[in-house]
């Protein structure tokens, strides 16, 4: 038998064979399954029709338990952010002292506002002690005028 002479009807006739063999293979299987499928639900249904068990009986106390474990975890994860926002108010408040500050001592007023002696910070920024004792004394004026800036009163009681 001579192969060569097989042009492209005979080709797509060949492939219009297969897929009616596919196709009816896949039809008796589906028309197989809907005959088994009726047997199957039956059988399914039966211990579906079985009483239950009774439900426990969620009492009183396993509420309060679960209303307990929120609010720990709820109160846990507010004393975590009001740590974090002291944090960074304090990150805040060194920003704002080293930004009012010449660039030449913003090193020497972030040490001073961390509580740092005269020598110390003279010893570490390589300024003369009385250059610190400047540098401290801006500090602590800067830090009071800031805690008085929070006083409703523009002047100080006693005047």
């Amino acid at each position: 038998m001579d192969f060569t002479a097989i042009g492209w009807r005979g080709l797509i006739m060949v492939g219009v064979a297969i897929a009616a063999l596919v196709l009816g293979a896949a039809l008796l299987r589906l028309s197989r399954l809907r005959r088994d499928k009726p047997r199957q639900t039956a059988a399914a249904t039966e211990p579906m029709l079985a009483p239950l068990p009774e439900a426990p009986v969620i009492t009183p106390q396993a509420s309060d338990f679960g209303e307990q474990l929120f609010r720990s975890g709820v109160e846990a994860e507010l004393q975590q952010l009001r740590s974090e926002v002291a944090a960074l108010k304090e990150e805040l408040k060194l920003i704002k002292a080293a930004r009012r500050v010449s660039p030449q001592y913003n090193e020497a007023m972030m040490l001073a506002q961390r509580g740092m002696d005269a020598q110390s910070v003279a010893d570490q920024c390589g300024i003369s002690v009385g250059e610190a004792e400047l540098v401290l004394a801006l500090s602590r004026n800067k830090q009071e005028y800031e805690d008085d800036g929070d006083n409703d009163t523009p002047w100080p009681a006693g005047s």
